[in-house]
């Protein structure tokens, strides 16, 4: 019964005992159920993978995450965008340089460069809700469009309460039941 049931946890297997199991695959040594007991490895499909990553010449080891990439302030990416721009669009070099991907770098000049404004490197995600219609036609469009979601959302309200008193009526064989609901 206990083999039977699951693990909470992915098992961690230090690297010096994945060598000596793939090692003693690959001399055949022991048959692989023997391996699988002696070092206690879950299972073959684990040992296999090892096995073929250690015959591509990479050593078994646990494959890493990759971190977020650390926080640039505004003027960092003003900064960054020069360089690039002083260096001859040196993506790879300035990724170095500051510590940031090169795809980051790359973005944020291509951002400039099509709008030829400092602005356009701004971090505005989330900012745009709250902006109030800037003249009378924007803000009376605005008004049409939040009474139309009220407008539908009434509609909704109205067709769910019919078909409510409709599945509760199926059930009644006389009109004049008490069981009916009333609109």
């Amino acid at each position: 019964m206990a083999n039977l049931e699951r693990p909470v946890h992915n098992r961690r297997y230090p690297k010096k005992l994945k060598l000596r199991a793939v090692r003693d695959y690959r001399n055949h040594r022991l048959p692989t159920k023997e391996i699988l007991l002696k070092y206690d490895i879950r299972g073959l499909s684990q040992l296999r993978n090892w096995v073929i990553l250690y015959n591509n010449g990479k050593e078994p080891v646990r494959k890493r995450v990759r971190k977020m990439g650390r926080k640039v302030s505004y003027d960092e990416k003003i900064e960054i965008v020069k360089w690039v721009l002083k260096h001859n669009h040196d993506y790879k070099q300035a990724a170095q340089k500051f510590d940031i991907t090169y795809s980051r770098a790359y973005a944020w000049t291509q951002k400039y460069e099509q709008a030829n404004d400092w602005t356009a490197l701004k971090d505005r995600r989330g900012k745009t809700r709250g902006r109030q219609p800037a003249d009378r036609e924007e803000q009376l469009l605005k008004e049409i469009r939040d009474l139309k979601a009220k407008l539908r959302e009434r509609e909704v309200q109205i067709a769910f309460s019919k078909k409510l008193i409709e599945i509760s009526n199926r059930g009644v064989k006389r009109p004049n039941d008490i069981k009916r609901f009333k609109k």
